[in-house]
């Protein structure tokens, strides 16, 4: 009977704490009846994913468990928000969720944009390597090479540390182990509950030494909401001690005698008095030399990739048009499904198939730049294509029979007669691709270009300086493209001279 009443008398306890913890959550939650935590499913295991036995809209991960825990502490119910994993904060300040809650790690950069709640996991460092590659054993054997993380990761500012080190940045760790895969990159760095969950899917991979480090997930919570991190941190301290924690990391094959670090008082008030203490994000000292300086470097390679690339979408569209127009009934057709297909499939998975896509077969395998451009100019070669046709269909008639009548062949008639008036003809629509090939451009950051708006992201996103960065780089793009509208309405003004 004695045990039954101390049973009776804790959970009678926790039931009390419950209410405790529901009454110390703002009232505008309360009211509500929920909390938007904001998440990105895209990221995968073991964070929040769809589950692969209910995939019509059921989620499962740790941290779904663990909201569902922290719903139950504070009694209202926990709802997730789609928030793409590089835009957590900005969605955060805008309003759009009330927390983040995606293995989102206490970097320093974080520290000054958010607050964080007392931890609910404590981390580890994992690399991984290609199986043959028996002669990396850890980070010091990587100088010189490439290794592959998630972008604003914990693992990429541990690359950052350390020079010599080329650092490719990926939206996903599952690219990041494919390129590892595809030979590459030497080797990938990812969060040791990433590693346990996706490395299966990659036995070409092997895991070199032990994992290392001890950093921790946090919840973000806007600076404004001071209360609202004390009921979380409070909620999170809950479950730490009624063993709800254990069992769910338990569950997901997540549990390290790291996790007991949780319990000790210097890691549970780690980010007590620094969260939200530092400078709001704009006022602080910022680096605005190394920042122009990166901003300079991505325009620099956006520029070159969009010079290169309608340089050979012009060549290539005017092939395409001149087969569609005068080449053999096999040639012409094939023109056609060429120029439907590229225009009627978005860019974004031609360039993945390209890159990932042909990536799995070493011959065919190119790389990043190389894709991107090779990408950008097949599709804007269809339009092109287009363009040019409709010049070509301008030319009256009777200069092409006035041309073959003084003797011209076919080859000579479009050379001398048809082309260079064709071309006049699409001066202008094809001025307008050229500088929508500018802002298209920043699709390339999607296959680890590191361009002008990627770079603009990240440091947007390190600093929170949304909109002065966003003015730079929204001038950068404007230096690049007003010249060459200029200089095209010189020429066509030139042309237009010479041919009247």
């Amino acid at each position: 009977m004695a045990h039954v009443a101390s049973l009776l008398a804790l959970l009678l306890l926790l039931v009390d704490g419950c209410a405790l913890f529901a009454q110390s959550l703002p009232q505008r939650y309360r009211d509500a009846g929920e909390i938007r935590w904001g998440a990105d499913a895209e990221g995968g295991a073991p964070f929040v994913f769809v589950d692969p036995n209910n995939p019509r809209g059921g989620e499962v991960g740790f941290e779904v468990d663990l909201a569902t825990e922290l719903g139950r502490v504070l009694g209202v119910r926990f709802r997730r928000a789609q928030v793409p994993y590089e835009s957590l904060v900005q969605v955060l300040d805008r309003g759009d969720c009330d927390i983040v809650l995606n293995g989102f790690e206490a970097t320093p950069a974080r520290q000054a944009l958010v607050r964080l709640s007392r931890p609910y996991y404590v981390f580890q460092q994992q690399l991984s390597v290609g199986a043959k590659s028996t002669d990396v054993r850890s980070l010091d054997d990587l100088v010189g090479k490439r290794v592959g993380v998630l972008g604003q990761s914990q693992s990429h500012q541990l690359l950052l540390e350390r020079p010599g080190i080329e650092i490719v940045v990926y939206e996903s760790n599952v690219t990041a182990y494919e390129d590892v895969v595809n030979g590459r990159n030497a080797a990938s760095l990812a969060d040791v509950p990433i590693a346990r969950a996706l490395r299966p899917m990659f036995p070409q991979l092997r895991d070199v030494g032990e994992p290392f480090g001890a950093y921790h997930y946090c919840l973000g919570i806007r600076r404004s909401e001071p209360e609202l991190q004390r009921a979380l941190d409070a909620a999170i301290g809950a479950l730490l001690a009624d063993g709800s924690l254990e069992r769910i990391y338990r569950r997901w094959s997540l549990w390290t005698d790291a996790q007991r670090q949780l319990g000790d008082p210097a890691v549970a008030n780690a980010y007590v008095d620094t969260a939200g203490s530092a400078s709001p994000a704009g006022s602080g000292a910022f680096d605005w030399g190394m920042a122009m300086a990166l901003l300079g470097e991505g325009a620099l390679r956006t520029f070159g990739i969009s010079v290169v690339s309608f340089a050979l979408a012009v060549l290539l569209g005017m092939a395409v048009a001149l087969w569609r127009l005068h080449g053999p009934r096999p040639l012409r057709w094939l023109a056609v499904v060429y120029v439907e297909l590229l225009r009627g499939t978005p860019i974004l998975v031609q360039m993945l198939l390209l890159y990932y896509g042909l990536g799995s077969i070493e011959w065919l395998q190119l790389g990043a730049v190389e894709a991107g451009v090779l990408g950008l100019a097949l599709n804007y070669a269809a339009y092109e294509a287009e363009i040019y046709r409709g010049a070509l269909l301008a030319i009256p008639r009777g200069q092409r029979e006035a041309a073959m009548t003084l003797g011209f062949t076919t080859a000579q008639m479009l050379r001398h007669v048809v082309v260079p008036q064709a071309l006049r003809l699409s001066l202008a629509p094809s001025t307008n691709d050229f500088i929508a090939l500018f802002k298209d451009s920043s699709i390339v950051m999607v296959i680890t270009v590191v361009e002008l708006t990627k770079q603009y992201q990240m440091l947007a996103n390190q600093s929170g300086r949304f909109i002065v960065l966003g003015l730079v780089t929204s001038g950068l793009y404007l230096a690049m493209s007003l010249p060459l509208a200029f200089l095209a309405r010189r020429w066509e003004r030139a042309m237009e001279r010479d041919h009247a």
